[in-house]
């Protein structure tokens, strides 16, 4: 197999969870928080566990 070819420091990504910011009295974002942060949790689990480089190594 070829060297690595990337160039600098392998690729990281993040993740950003974003909950609708209105507040009143429909109650958006408390009734959003907790699954919307359980969400980007599960996916920066499945991330490096799940996908992998070319070279076969994990992403961060």
């Amino acid at each position: 197999m070829a060297k690595n070819r990337l160039i600098g420091s392998y690729p990281v990504i993040g993740i950003r969870p974003t909950i609708d910011g209105r507040r009143g009295a429909l109650k958006v974002r408390e009734s959003l928080e907790d699954q919307t942060m359980n969400m980007a949790k599960r996916a920066a689990a499945a991330i490096p566990r799940d996908l992998r480089l070319r070279q076969k190594c994990p992403l961060r």
